[in-house]
């Protein structure tokens, strides 16, 4: 008992005993004097065993595993948080943009804002070259920023450049745009891939199917259309948009050739309607002549009927022509029978020839297939006899 008293003593005016096992007398394993038996501090300034000392390490634990999840998530998902960051920043650049143009507000919202902004733009480009690069640097940005962030209202530009600039110029402009435009959309929406397949997996499977078509349809017909020429089919047709072709371009992983170029293609019917409908509106408002016409007379002319004869073509074209570009895109997914392999060919006649024999063997008379089996019978009793007979 005094043993304990003087040790909880040291403890208090924190003086540590030279020597513990002194203080323990030998004795056996049963002994009671072992409960008096003080062992060894863990610390070198402390002699209490209390929690204090386990608490420590840890509190840097959740730190260093926090910082390592961290870092782990900001490399896996680093092109997802560069597209993420990218759009506020692309943003920015367009609104910079158009805040350079000499114009009074931003972006059209009504047919007369898209009047007003056609005429301040005229008399901006018509001072000098520098102004014309000015307003086609902007109108690239702008229209590149739309096509790849899929911003409605790339066809607002398509009429001002077919009423700033000639409609040839306009048109192959603007589908050189578009199909920037859409590579920057494929680009951007290739990290999402394993969102998009695992959200909608069969809307994938069945865009991947019309894109790339059926391998085994296509080793049977020997012919399978190439990428680029189902993408152009597709945005002539019209019936999927083209915001959800360059998504899924960059989804299913098609080449980035074959969308710039299904892109420049298909969009050019489109944009060339675009580009003449300005180039119209622009003959209209205008009145180059001393003299003056009425609208009447204006939309008489061969000049005007020849263009909207043009129009009409570009734009009935592809809808007159649906079911022949449905047809194109099917064509490798149907075989064509007129054209056999000669591996076909000879698997066909094998198989003939085959079921002939079966035919054969089938039509023989009941009294002969029984004759038959009575001469089979007589062998297999023939051959028991003989093996009984054998000496054991």
């Amino acid at each position: 008992m005094l043993v304990l008293i003087v040790s909880r003593f040291l403890e208090w005016v924190h003086v540590q005993p030279k020597q513990h096992l002194s203080w323990s007398t030998p004795s056996s394993p049963r002994s009671s004097a072992e409960d008096f038996v003080l062992p060894l501090s863990a610390s070198a300034t402390k002699t209490s065993f209390g929690d204090q000392v386990h608490q420590e390490s840890p509190k840097v634990q959740p730190a260093l595993s926090w910082g390592k999840s961290l870092q782990s998530f900001l490399i896996t998902h680093a092109s997802i948080i560069f597209v993420i960051l990218l759009f506020p920043v692309s943003t920015a650049l367009v609104l910079l943009c158009l805040y350079t143009l000499p114009i009074s507000f931003a972006w059209p919202q009504t047919i007369s804002d898209v009047a007003q902004l056609g005429r301040e733009l005229h008399g901006y480009t018509q001072s000098g070259t520098g102004p014309v690069a000015h307003v086609v640097g902007v109108m690239a940005i702008t229209a590149i920023w739309k096509h790849a962030w899929s911003v409605p209202g790339s066809v607002i530009w398509n009429v001002l450049a077919g009423a700033l600039f000639s409609p040839a110029y306009a048109t192959v402009l603007l589908t050189a745009l578009t199909m920037v435009g859409s590579a920057c959309a494929t680009l951007l929406s290739t990290p999402l891939a394993p969102f998009l397949t695992h959200f909608f997996p069969r809307a994938l499977d069945m865009t991947r199917n019309a894109l790339e078509g059926s391998e085994s349809v296509a080793d049977e017909s020997g012919k399978k259309s190439s990428a680029w020429v189902r993408l152009s089919v597709l945005r002539l047709i019209g019936v999927v948009p083209w915001s959800g072709i360059n998504i899924a371009c960059g989804v299913c992983g098609v080449s980035i050739w074959d969308c710039m170029l299904g892109a420049f293609i298909g969009s050019l019917p489109w944009t060339a309607v675009t580009c003449q409908i300005g180039d119209i509106l622009q003959t209209v408002a205008s009145t180059p002549s001393p003299t003056p016409q009425t609208i009447p007379s204006l939309l008489t002319s061969p000049d005007i009927i020849f263009k909207l004869v043009f129009l009409s073509f570009l734009s009935l074209a592809p809808i007159l022509g649906r079911d022949y570009l449905r047809g194109l895109i099917s064509q490798s997914a149907s075989p064509n029978p007129r054209r056999l392999p000669v591996d076909a060919e000879k698997t066909k006649w094998t198989w003939v020839q085959q079921w002939r024999t079966k035919l054969r063997t089938r039509s023989k008379s009941p009294a002969r297939q029984r004759e038959q089996n009575l001469q089979q019978l007589a062998v297999l009793v023939h051959e028991k006899r003989g093996l009984e007979e054998l000496p054991s």
